[in-house]
């Protein structure tokens, strides 16, 4: 952090008080919106597809089969694709037990919860004052990522709560709840290879525990072949994707250059496990896991809600304010959290369509990018 905010900030003064209480005011004001919008929508929350595991359909069955086709008589409905794991479906199914308008409400506020105790655990945990603390946990919740996260009842929080469990407390138990993490793959997959890179065996099988169970459930519940139902998340994503329901990204490219089929999933996971390999020299652990959650974003298609990814190089990039790379990097971080709001008025669209055509493009370019700037940069902490 720069001298100058540093003294504002520890140096008790009116100014200082009322630019944090204009944060505070803010970051409420935003989060109650989240929660108002989330009683409206809440489009991705999964219950339809809980309400199918619990009914002995297979969704993933349902996907290829091709009756997803949003007509009135979809079981799966809204945005609720079911492409997540096979314990996230198994998970919900209490939320099948009550009304859709009590299931919004009850989730937007365990979201609510995420998204309050994940910065202030994050904080704590690199020594962040109470003062940056709230400065930091208030621009998070103003955020446009954090909107969407809670107003389209997404599971982004829950699944980044548990990724940093370990992160956080490192003990058998973390791992244990990490695992939850790789329910949305998309985002937990990083954490298991960087189990992968560190050669901790015993902590990659423990990790492995809520999704070795979510499969035995899942395919009990719904009369699946074990076999059959092991495979069927990634054929149902790779269904999705042909079906262009996910937003452009490097998998959209390698696409366009006949790369297809096992070696598109393969060859961008394998540049992140690079990534990932070359970080985990790094000396500094929150500049560390500030690359691996980028790179999480960078090499798998994303939309702009999963960008609360970003909060680690946040944190790092305050904490280190003094470094050209840290502006740079604020910049980048505030472009996908209010930024790009504030395009979106003057294109008549709204944030969460920029992941797709040549915004999408440029976005996931963008992230690409800083991975590696940082990425080279997190060579003096080796």
């Amino acid at each position: 952090m720069s001298s100058k905010l540093k003294i504002f900030l520890e140096k008790k003064s009116n100014s200082r008080n009322i630019f944090l209480f204009i944060f505070i005011i803010l970051a409420i004001l935003s989060l109650s919106r989240a929660v108002q919008q989330a009683q409206v929508f809440s489009f991705d929350f999964s219950v339809s597809t809980a309400k199918m595991v619990s009914e002995g359909i297979n969704n993933y069955e349902y996907v290829l089969d091709g009756k997803h086709d949003r007509s009135e008589n979809d079981k799966i409905l809204y945005s609720q694709d079911g492409q997540y794991a096979h314990g996230f479906h198994v998970l919900l199914i209490p939320f099948t037990k009550i009304s859709w308008e009590n299931a919004k409400l009850i989730w937007s506020l365990i979201n609510v919860f995420f998204a309050i105790i994940i910065p202030i655990l994050l904080c704590k945990k690199f020594k962040f004052s109470t003062i940056e603390t709230l400065i930091l946990t208030s621009i998070l919740l103003m955020s446009t990522p954090l909107r969407i996260n809670i107003g389209y009842g997404q599971h982004t929080l829950f699944t980044y709560f548990f990724l940093i469990l370990p992160i956080i407390y490192n003990t058998k138990l973390s791992y244990l709840m990490s695992g939850f993490s790789y329910f949305k793959y998309n985002i937990g997959y990083a954490f298991f290879l960087y189990l992968i890179v560190q050669k901790k065996i015993s902590n990659i099988l423990i990790s492995l525990v809520p999704v070795f169970l979510g499969w035995l459930i899942y395919s009990y519940l719904t009369g699946t072949n074990l076999i059959t139902s092991l495979f069927q998340p990634f054929l149902t994503t790779q269904y999705l994707h042909q079906e262009g329901h996910f937003p452009s990204s490097i998998f959209t490219v390698f696409k366009y250059l006949n790369i297809d089929g096992f070696i598109l999933v393969l060859l961008p996971i394998l540049i992140n496990f690079y990534v990932i390999y070359l970080s985990s020299s790094i000396k500094n652990e929150l500049y560390k896991f500030s690359i691996i959650c980028m790179s999480i974003l960078a090499f798998t298609p994303h939309q702009i809600h999963d960008y609360i990814l970003l909060f680690p190089l946040l944190l790092y990039s305050f904490k280190n304010l003094n470094l050209k790379i840290s502006k740079f990097n604020i910049i980048f971080i505030f472009y996908f959290f209010f930024f790009l709001r504030i395009i979106s008025f003057f294109y008549g669209t709204q944030p969460w369509e920029f992941p797709y055509g040549i915004f999408g493009y440029f976005n996931n370019f963008l992230t690409v990018l800083f991975v590696f700037i940082n990425l080279l940069n997190g060579k003096k902490y080796i």
